[in-house]
């Protein structure tokens, strides 16, 4: 789990990661899903293939907000990350990122069926981005997986992750 509180710079942090583990040499895949502002407000997400530097619509404010939840989800966006996400797609990989895991997820949506699916049969390290509120209840749902929790915005938590990666490398 690479967590932080909301808005503390997650996703900064793990494209950071990123540059660092392809520098190693590692092959990285997964999404982020990099915030959009305008004026100073956050209006939306994209999702941005890791792999490809591809990036779509994801998630905008939504104008009315009587409604339920702050966004609205594009389909278009969830079908391209679920692609993005998929077994085939990361197979290659050391490393697949995921930003992030969230209240869609929790419902068993969004990202939901991949992670699943990529917890179970991957060989790839699974870095799943979280909300600092959310860790407890992932930790609980996915309590047959070891999820150890890193600080996004810690530089040691980069260390750990190149660390994981080169140790399994050398025991292939």
């Amino acid at each position: 789990m690479w967590t932080g509180p909301k808005h503390s710079g997650k996703t900064s942090s793990a494209i950071r990661l990123i540059q660092m583990v392809r520098t190693e040499g590692f092959k990285v895949a997964g999404i982020l899903e990099p915030s959009l502002y305008y004026n100073s407000e956050l209006v939306g997400f994209d999702v941005l293939d890791i792999q490809n530097q591809k990036r779509m619509p994801l998630a905008r404010r939504k104008k009315d907000k009587s409604t339920t939840g702050l966004f609205n989800f594009i389909t278009d966006g969830l079908i391209f990350g679920n692609a993005v996400l998929s077994t085939e797609a990361t197979k290659l990989a050391d490393l697949v990122i995921i930003d992030e895991f969230g209240p869609l997820e929790l419902k068993g949506n969004g990202w939901r069926r991949n992670i699943d699916s990529l917890l179970s049969c991957s060989n790839a390290i699974i870095l799943i981005v979280i909300r600092q509120e959310l860790k407890e209840t992932f930790q609980q749902l996915y309590a047959d997986f070891p999820c150890p929790e890193l600080e996004a915005i810690e530089e040691k938590s980069t260390r750990e992750i190149i660390a994981l990666l080169k140790n399994k490398r050398q025991s292939k």
